[in-house]
C-alpha cells in the first residue's frame, strides 16, 4: 500500500492507494501528521497487520477509523499501535525521553487490559525515534502541494 501525505496551504491530506487500486483519502486540516507518520513507523516496525494502516490495507477506510463507535471495538493490536504511536510522538517532541517510552507503553496498555506488549529495548526506541525524525525532517521541507510517500507492506 502507497501512504500519500500532500502538504496544503491551509489543510493536508492523508492518502492510502491499496495493492487492489482502492484509495480512502482524508483531509487533516492545518496540522502536522506526525501522528500518521508514528504509525506508519511503529506499524512497520513490529509488523502490525491491525494498527492503523493494516485496517486501512484492509478495506477500511480513514473515515470508519474515525469514528467512535466503530473505534470502541477494535483489536487490542489497533489499540497497541495508538499507545505506540502517541508515545513515540512524544519523545519526537520531548515531552517523554527514550528511556520512558517502553514503561509508558505498558503503563498505557495495562490500563486499557488485554494489550500484549512487543518485545523491545533501547535499541528499537532509538530506532523508531531516528526514523520518526527523519521523516519528520522531510516533511517539514516538502512545498506546498507536495507529497511525502511511504510503502506500507
Amino acid at each position: 500500500m502507497e501512504i500519500i501525505i500532500t502538504k496544503g496551504k491551509n489543510r493536508n491530506t492523508l492518502t492510502c492507494k491499496r495493492v487492489d487500486g482502492t484509495i480512502t483519502s482524508e483531509n487533516l486540516g492545518p496540522d502536522i501528521p506526525n501522528h500518521d507518520i508514528a504509525h506508519y513507523v511503529i506499524e512497520k516496525r513490529f509488523k502490525m497487520k491491525n494498527g492503523f494502516y493494516g485496517k486501512i490495507k484492509s478495506g477500511m477506510t480513514i473515515t470508519e477509523l474515525s469514528d467512535k463507535d466503530i473505534i470502541k471495538n477494535l483489536e487490542s493490536e489497533t489499540w497497541l499501535s495508538e499507545i505506540m504511536s502517541r508515545n513515540l510522538q512524544s519523545i519526537g517532541s520531548g515531552a517523554a525521553n527514550i528511556d520512558q517510552y517502553i514503561q509508558l507503553i505498558h503503563w498505557e496498555a495495562k490500563s486499557i487490559g488485554n494489550i500484549t506488549v512487543p518485545n523491545m529495548d533501547t535499541t528499537d526506541i532509538i530506532e523508531m525515534k531516528s526514523e520518526f525524525d527523519l521523516l519528520c525532517e522531510k516533511w517539514n521541507v516538502i512545498p506546498e502541494n507536495g507529497e511525502l510517500s511511504l510503502k506500507f507492506e
